[in-house]
């Protein structure tokens, strides 16, 4: 299963590169790069989608942001005002670290805007208590990264915390935030790796009728395995899941999430339950069309609207 795990990540590095080769070439929302896509799409899903024997754990340290982008995956825009509360996380964290015996693949904190949340760092400092040879990274859009204090860049620096910085089309002095990192010896980083071009926006639109089938949206879908997250106590096998309340209550829509869609964290008495949930189609997977996924969307505004995730 280590070799399984080994090749799945060689291969994410093989199609980011060639990916990030051919939108020098093609226009991202072109006919060509859009087959060319779902081809990659299809063969990092299948390199995915192997049973599990470790995994990457996401926590979301705000849902709100301070940016506004149109088709945010995470539904940020249409998200209201909410932080991760501490004692809930910490508890979680007890009880993955309890099961996991404090070791998992890797394990990261994203949003939203996770450095708007007012105690990122003690996010951070729990983190690696509870898994202390664990890669630990955070997203950012970087807008704040300057403002934030000393101490800030002294928890990344105590805490081994990596920065992965998404390349949004926005002012920021990355230059002098790379100064930053290095003056505190942290890590920084790309989403998407170095090579990665400045972000256009990605629609993965969502079927309100819920007719997808359910194999075909799984074995196309490359968040399974890849964006589990964790929120008050219950396991979700992607970020889409874990953010659908925020459409559901913004549009007043019922995309309805069962009990076989999450996991109960603390119902789990052996790690390999979590591998068996995370290995499986979900009934929520019927609202998915991967397959009419949309490339190369010029960045831009939310303007709120359905249609920007639909």
């Amino acid at each position: 299963m280590k070799g399984r795990k080994k090749e799945a990540s060689n291969i994410d590095v093989v199609l980011r590169g060639i990916r990030n080769n051919i939108v020098k070439i093609l226009p991202e929302n072109s006919f060509i790069f859009k087959q060319i896509s779902l081809v990659g799409l299809k063969i990092n899903a299948k390199a995915h989608h192997a049973p599990l024997t470790s995994m990457v754990m996401g926590v979301y340290a705000t849902q709100h942001c301070n940016l506004n982008c149109k088709c945010c995956t995470a539904f940020s825009p249409i998200a209201e005002k909410s932080f991760l509360n501490i004692e809930s996380y910490k508890n979680d964290m007890e009880k993955l670290a309890e099961l996991t015996g404090n070791k998992i693949s890797s394990f990261y904190v994203t949003g939203g805007e996770p450095l708007l949340h007012p105690q990122i760092t003690e996010i951070f400092r729990i983190a690696r208590e509870y898994f202390p040879e664990t890669e630990i990274s955070f997203m950012t859009n970087g807008l704040l990264l300057l403002k934030m204090s000393e101490e800030f860049w002294e928890n990344l620096n105590k805490n081994n915390i990596t920065i992965n910085l998404s390349k949004y089309p926005i002012q920021i002095h990355e230059d002098k935030i790379r100064e930053k990192a290095k003056l505190y010896d942290v890590v920084f980083d790309y989403v998407g790796g170095g090579d990665v071009p400045v972000k256009s926006m990605w629609k993965y639109p969502l079927d309100v009728n819920g007719k997808q089938p359910l194999e075909r949206s799984y074995n196309i879908c490359t968040q399974i395995n890849r964006c589990v997250t964790m929120k008050n106590g219950l396991i979700y096998p992607c970020n889409t899941i874990a953010g659908i309340e925020h459409f559901n209550k913004y549009f007043n829509k019922n995309f309805e999430v069962t009990a076989k869609d999450v996991l109960d964290l603390h119902k789990v008495k052996d790690i390999n339950e979590v591998y068996e949930f995370l290995y499986t189609p979900k009934p929520f997977c019927k609202y998915c069309n991967r397959k009419g996924v949309e490339f190369g969307i010029k960045y831009g505004p939310s303007k709120k609207d359905i249609q920007e995730w639909t």
